[in-house]
């Protein structure tokens, strides 16, 4: 029913050093429905929800599963227990099969050996009751990210899941595939299951959730229905203050060709072609919006443009008037470009050293930090804290080891050390990508901004909201080639979305 509490949070406080990161925070989650949890970066989504799996271990309070108290081992115990997440990063092998990514760790043995038909029949009957349709044999690496999200939905499922856990579960879908997966979540729900849907976007939210909590600086704001609440309210109580959920493009004056990309082309490590026959412009002051699912070329363009893998003959880049085809990447960053990557913790950071060293990244190679010779550590140590506190990243100080921020902090530093730079060209892929609504607000106005005193922008994201939002001009990537998009408000999401997927070009 329901009606039945499954889950309850008794009082759940945890703290990392003089951080408290959860304070007191108690809820109930009901049974057969979509409860949504909501709040900024730092918040306390992600410790409680690495609390109820077990990663970390609360100071103080208790978990209640089904009216019993429960202490869970370690997170395998947490999953035995019937809760199973989703992590915003997928949790899988790229050269294995679906099915073999869908058993690992829980293969059903015969005499000591895998049995491969019991397997499959168990996964297949998992599919078929809940509506999943997937190529089992196929390998994992050559499908769309809408599969690979059903693929973490089945295994956490086959694990025996009855409470999933979805971390930023829409981040790099189309709207089509959006409305699948909200379908597929119906689905789960009336068969007796039960969601927690951990996202930043508040109109999915009211879409899909029963039941909201919102979470501020650690502490529990509020519990709120959909039905009394809209997407004002809610980010009012993510951020304690009014935010505006639009960006206000002023006039400006769109400058002389800063990127020209002609005839470019590019192979991936594997041979195929995966960028063809590329020609765009990016002009100073102009932000050209790139929108795709992912997988249709834009790692491989945007590898190119900074000089991170080689193009095909025939190929020609220019800054300005000057063809860097076959400079550098420190060559480019040298000319001007500065680059916002969409992998932040393997390309963005160093996450195991100390915060400064991953927030003067590139830019010590530009600009440099007066002594030739050596670091200026109060140089450099003012150029951090200026960037943690104009960014708002959440961080005891800049010595703090990056891999302990959140990825939306981590993000934050990585698009305020960029952001910090008298760049002429600024490549950025997914920069709000896993952060909040205030955060979003305040980078959509700093690139707004960056534009308007002359710098060109190319924007590479799979939000197609903050690409509709923000470009001037709109291209679609598909199959590896690039569409005209239309320049802002000429298409509907709708019909960009339909160009995502491979609809007719003429839309």
């Amino acid at each position: 029913m329901a009606s039945e509490t499954i889950l309850e949070l008794k009082h759940i406080t945890k703290r990392f050093g003089k951080l408290v990161a959860n304070d007191d925070i108690s809820f109930k989650l009901k049974r057969g429905t979509v409860h949504a949890i909501i709040g900024e970066n730092g918040a306390g989504k992600s410790t409680l929800m690495n609390i109820l799996t077990d990663i970390y271990k609360a100071d103080s309070g208790d978990i209640y599963l089904n009216g019993e108290k429960v202490i869970f081992k370690d997170p395998m115990d947490a999953c035995k227990h019937g809760i199973g997440m989703v992590y915003q990063e997928f949790m899988l092998f790229n050269s294995l099969t679906v099915l073999e990514n869908i058993i690992m760790g829980f293969e059903k043995k015969k005499r000591g050996l895998i049995d491969t038909r019991a397997n499959r029949k168990a996964v297949e009957e998992i599919c078929n009751k809940y509506g999943f349709v997937l190529p089992l044999d196929a390998c994992v690496k050559d499908l769309p990210v809408s599969l690979l999200q059903q693929v973490e939905i089945v295994k956490i499922l086959y694990r025996g899941a009855e409470i999933l856990i979805l971390d930023e579960p829409t981040s790099i879908l189309t709207p089509q595939g959006i409305e699948g997966l909200f379908k597929a979540i119906r689905f789960l729900v009336q068969s007796g299951k039960t969601v927690i849907f951990i996202t930043h976007k508040l109109k999915e939210v009211l879409a899909i959730a029963d039941a909201i909590t919102v979470l501020r600086n650690g502490k529990l704001i509020a519990d709120i229905r959909p039905e009394d609440a809209n997407e004002e309210k809610l980010a009012n109580l993510m951020v304690g203050r009014d935010v505006l959920l639009r960006v206000k493009k002023e006039e400006k004056k769109i400058g002389n060709p800063v990127l020209s990309v002609k005839n470019l082309s590019v192979k991936d490590s594997d041979g195929n072609v995966r960028v063809k026959d590329v020609n765009f412009e990016v002009r100073a002051g102009e932000i050209v919006g790139i929108a795709g699912v992912a997988n249709s070329g834009q790692k491989e363009l945007i590898e190119s443009l900074y000089g991170l893998c080689i193009p095909e003959k025939g190929a020609e880049i220019y800054l300005e008037e000057k063809e860097i085809t076959h400079f550098s990447c420190r060559e480019r960053r040298c000319s001007g470009i500065g680059y916002v990557p969409q992998d932040r913790l393997h390309d963005g950071v160093n996450s195991g050293a100390e915060l400064w060293e991953s927030a003067i990244m590139g830019y010590h190679i530009a600009h440099g930090f007066k002594n030739s010779v050596m670091l200026d550590y109060d140089d450099i140590n003012m150029f951090s804290k200026k960037i943690i506190e104009e960014y708002a990243v959440k961080t005891p100080n800049q010595h703090a080891i990056v891999g302990t921020l959140s990825g939306g902090n981590i993000q934050k530093l990585i698009v305020g050390r960029e952001f910090s730079q008298e760049n002429r060209l600024l490549i950025i892929e997914d920069p709000t990508r896993g952060i909040d609504i205030g955060a979003i607000e305040f980078i959509w106005k700093k690139i707004i901004s960056l534009a308007a005193s002359g710098v060109g922008i190319l924007l590479v994201s799979h939000e197609l909201n903050e690409v509709m939002e923000l470009s001037d001009h709109i291209l679609v990537m598909y199959n590896g080639k690039l569409y005209d998009g239309g320049h802002s408000g000429e298409l509907t999401e709708e019909k960009i979305g339909y160009l995502m997927m491979g609809g007719a070009h003429d839309a």
